[in-house]
């Protein structure tokens, strides 16, 4: 019997860093391939930023270093904040609809400040009963023993819990751990999975 729902926040329940290419392009003109070879070339830095270990500023600093673009580290930190207002259709109602009869856990890999951002825009982020951030543990998803030391500090049970991301590697891991997993395409195939997988029925 499922009694935990996790939730990832980026691209399930509102939109991330994923997009904010066509708004780069719009604005400063930067092609969208180039912008994704940055993004790509300045991965492990980017990490880094999510476990805690560097601020956004120092981020985008650095992401500028190595380009000629007219675009400045506040001209990013702005078209970012844009991006992170953007509600993942339906997700948001199902997470409500769940909330009398389960444990909401919301588990993201954030950069602080845009997290800090989105909880300050958006009030309904609060509903979850815990929000566990990747800034605030010091890891990431993808890290060794993430998912078990999430279900022994909070007290819960693997096959009582489901994970629903967009990434499979993050369902991968939750899956080692013994939580149910999906992944995340969009809110309708979630509400079909969760009734059909786990008897869930969100009407």
């Amino acid at each position: 019997m499922i009694k935990n729902i996790i939730f990832d926040l980026s691209e399930v329940i509102i939109s991330g860093y994923h997009g904010i290419e066509q708004l780069i392009e719009q604005k400063y003109k930067i092609m969208p391939k180039e912008f994704k070879e940055r993004k790509q070339e300045t991965i492990e830095m980017f990490l880094e930023t999510m476990r805690g270990n560097l601020t956004e500023e120092a981020y985008w600093r650095e992401f500028l270093k190595e380009v000629d673009w007219k675009v400045t580290v506040e001209d990013l930190k702005a078209t970012i904040r844009e991006n992170l207002n953007q509600p993942v259709e339906g997700t948001l109602e199902i997470v409500k609809r769940c909330k009398k009869n389960y444990a909401l856990i919301l588990l993201t890999d954030h950069v602080r400040e845009w997290l800090e951002y989105i909880e300050e825009k958006n009030e309904e982020i609060k509903i979850f009963d815990k929000i566990i951030a990747s800034y605030k543990i010091g890891a990431l998803k993808s890290d060794p023993f993430i998912f078990e030391t999430i279900l022994k500090e909070n007290l819960m049970i693997p096959e009582e819990t489901i994970f629903i991301d967009d990434n499979q590697k993050n369902i991968g891991k939750a899956e080692e751990a013994g939580i149910h997993g999906i992944l995340f395409e969009n809110a309708k195939q979630l509400k079909e999975e969760l009734k059909e997988k786990y008897h869930i029925i969100l009407e």
